[in-house]
């Protein structure tokens, strides 16, 4: 007797359900929760979110990092969506932290933005 217990796809990634159902998976309805793991002290629940401008306008898509204040090391690098908005999230409560944005143009100097303490991203 043989168990099949769970596949997970991630990245875009598009499965062939109809063929997993011939293989003998049982397709469950994606219920929204997403699963965090923590693998170390910088990880956590902890969500940070923002936007990025340029003169005052929406401006995408741009690099943005996030790094431990206390000692630099840098947690986290997304590019900001289509509208401006960027979200950092599986991050340690507590952490304070400071956020840097690149012109992709080279038009500007970098921005940074300090003194960021993430959200609990489990309320909202």
């Amino acid at each position: 007797m043989a168990f099949k217990i769970l596949r997970c796809f991630y990245g875009g990634y598009e499965p062939d359900y109809e063929k997993l159902t011939e293989c003998g998976y049982v397709i469950m309805l994606n219920i929204g929760k997403r699963i965090i793991t923590v693998l170390n002290s910088n990880q956590g629940f902890g969500k940070v979110d923002g936007t990025t401008k340029k003169l005052g306008t929406q401006y995408s898509p741009v690099p943005v990092c996030l790094f431990r204040k206390d000692n630099r090391q840098l947690l986290w690098e997304t590019k900001s969506k289509a509208d401006g908005s960027y979200s950092f999230r599986n991050v340690a409560l507590g952490i304070e932290c400071f956020i840097v944005a690149f012109d992709p143009n080279n038009q500007y100097n970098a921005v940074i933005q300090d003194k960021i303490l993430p959200f609990d991203g489990r309320t909202g």
